[in-house]
């Protein structure tokens, strides 16, 4: 139904995607997700500006929104809405994303992870999933060839958010009382994905490098992926 008005409101909204003036922003982001999730599985309306979006989102994303001074900006729901639009561009069509995703990949997880909506949230790790198989290589680029351990600690705790209570954000969630909730059933096809993404992951890096990783995570993180995703 958009698709003939399509160009005119993705130029204006990408143009307003500027962190200097944070609501406008916000709601440029979050109208550039709407529209990816109206054009499903049609790349066709979105090709001509998919490489601006990803651009501006990435620096979203990174942390790179700078004021006049060269201050850096720290702007409430950005981090989680730019997390959900990229993940909706990513489910029109992965290519879109995959070819940048070793520059923003930590960034996206951290989005991701403090993400409430739960229609978001999914849309945010679908599109992750489905960029990161159309990327395979993308978590050891992102560490530039070297170590992958803060690539991979960064999915791991973008994917234990789904299991946080929402009501125990405290540190003792981690190493305390192990108080970590299933994963929600009413996403549980996503929940699905990331189980066989991180077995992937592991497969990818090997024992010795995942086993490192793992000696390194809070107690309860090793027990989720121990119990829940049998890792």
């Amino acid at each position: 139904l958009i698709e003939p008005g399509t160009g005119q409101l993705l130029t204006e909204a990408i143009s307003c995607m500027d962190p200097m003036h944070p609501s406008v922003c916000n709601n440029a982001v979050w109208a550039v997700g709407e529209i990816c999730v109206r054009c499903g599985t049609n790349p066709g309306p979105l090709k001509p500006y998919a490489a601006d979006m990803v651009q501006n989102l990435i620096s979203l994303l990174m942390g790179n929104a700078v004021d006049a001074h060269g201050n850096i900006q720290t702007i409430p729901g950005l981090a989680e809405n730019a997390a959900a639009c990229m993940g909706r561009l990513a489910k029109v069509d992965a290519a879109f994303v995959a070819g940048d995703l070793p520059r923003f990949l930590v960034g996206w997880c951290e989005g991701m992870a403090k993400i409430s909506d739960p229609v978001e949230r999914s849309d945010a790790f679908q599109g992750f999933v489905l960029a990161l198989r159309t990327n395979p290589n993308s978590i050891h680029a992102s560490a530039g060839g070297g170590d992958v351990s803060d690539v991979i600690t960064a999915i791991l705790f973008a994917v234990v958010s789904w299991h946080i209570p929402p009501d125990n954000m405290t540190a003792d969630l981690l190493s305390g009382e192990y108080a970590f909730r299933p994963f929600p059933p009413e996403s549980a096809e996503v929940g699905n994905e990331l189980g066989k993404l991180l077995h992937d992951v592991k497969t990818s890096v090997g024992e010795e490098v995942w086993g490192n990783i793992s000696k390194n995570t809070p107690v309860n993180v090793r027990r989720l992926m121990r119990e829940v995703y049998h890792l």
